[in-house]
């Protein structure tokens, strides 16, 4: 409703100037203050009441010729095509009266002036002249606003749309994640812990031959024990896979979460982010996210608590992800940890490269870079 108010207050503003800047309003102020003061309180009735509003800003016309005028003031045009405007963009049905009334204003307004100058062919052209222009003006302004309604209604329901849209998409991948873990949870149960429960089992019997207390019988004794914990061990990885998706997905954005995390865990890490991270592709964002994870962990396992940096560049043709620590007590030379090989597969799929090496000083360095031309989300 703040359209209407602030209408309300711009068109006082454009009366009050004018009475005072014309010379005839200012000789004899009362009929231009009348239609004036129709004019802003129609408007602000109209925050409320839009047709009621509208009828009551038309009223100016014929306050204005009976007051004296030869027609509306300036302040009373501007409302008269406002107002119906505004009408028709609030209430899509029902807000024809709002230009009707304006055209029967403007028609009462019109024959008050003709029968003051007489009833002359030149009179009633005039007549019929301004009975035109002012229709014209309301019912053109009030289509105007029709039209503005249909076309923020048709916005909103395009957005909604969307909205609906890409909720089912999300839906659909989810329900394809979810799918997919049952069928791999459902793989490694058939394939591997059957597998491992029918090997306990032979071990058992192979075990009832042995004279009992024979060293050969209780390294059996281990083995089927170390065999039924995989097999616990397995369903419980099963029964996390057949679980839904709730944790955070993998991202770029995220990476601070993930220094906190390790700087919980004994490792002092410095973070520095270059670069929109919003530029980076989703699924080089993953993948991203996931070599600095394990460049992480492998300092943690490799190094131990050594003061590590770390550095996310981010331009338009690439994502840089650098790891560097200092020597720690448990520094293994020449190594980076068993998920090396991983780290290149991922930065392999997009064409990228991955250095490690040796640092200057003695520590050691990972160097990711992600190619990504003209990269979005």
């Amino acid at each position: 409703m703040i359209v209407p108010w602030a209408t309300a207050a711009l068109l006082a503003v454009i009366g009050v100037v004018e009475i005072v800047l014309d010379s005839g309003f200012a000789a004899a102020p009362a009929a231009p203050a009348a239609a004036l003061a129709a004019v802003v309180g129609g408007a602000v009735l109209a925050g409320w009441f839009p047709v009621v509003g509208s009828a009551v800003v038309a009223l100016a016309f014929p306050i204005a010729v009976v007051g004296g005028l030869n027609g509306p003031t300036g302040a009373a045009v501007f409302g008269f095509f406002l107002a119906p405007g505004w009408a028709g963009y609030r209430k899509l049905r029902g807000s024809w009266p709002a230009p009707l009334a304006a055209q029967l204003m403007a028609s009462l307004g019109t024959w008050v002036a003709g029968r003051a100058a007489g009833s002359t062919v030149a009179g009633l052209g005039a007549m019929a002249w301004e009975n035109l222009f002012f229709g014209v003006l309301c019912w053109g302004a009030w289509g105007v606003g029709l039209l503005a309604r249909r076309l923020r209604d048709r916005a909103d329901l395009m957005a909604r749309l969307a909205q609906a849209v890409e909720a089912e998409r999300e839906a659909r991948e989810a329900a394809v994640v979810a799918e997919e873990r049952q069928r791999i949870a459902r793989d490694m149960h058939d394939a591997v812990a059957h597998s491992i429960s029918v090997m306990v089992l032979q071990l058992g019997a192979v075990r009832a031959t042995l004279p009992a207390g024979t060293p050969q019988a209780e390294m059996l004794v281990g083995v089927e024990r170390l065999g039924r914990e995989s097999v616990q061990e397995l369903r419980a990885l099963v029964g996390v896979l057949r679980e839904p998706v709730s944790a955070p997905q993998p991202s770029l954005a995220r990476a601070r979460d993930l220094v906190d995390d390790v700087r919980a865990a004994g490792l002092p890490v410095d973070l520095t982010i270059d670069g929109d991270l919003t530029r980076v592709p989703r699924a080089v964002d993953i993948n991203a996210y996931r070599v600095l994870q394990e460049a992480l962990t492998n300092v943690l396992k490799h190094a131990g608590p050594v003061t590590t940096t770390v550095k996310v560049t981010v331009t338009a043709t690439e994502t840089t992800i650098a790891v560097e620590n200092a020597p720690g007590p448990r520094q293994e030379r020449g190594q980076a940890g068993h998920g090396l090989a991983g780290m290149r597969e991922r930065v392999a799929v997009f064409g990228g490269s991955l250095d490690v090496n040796p640092a200057e000083g003695g520590g050691f360095s990972v160097r990711a870079v992600f190619p990504t031309p003209g990269g979005q989300r």
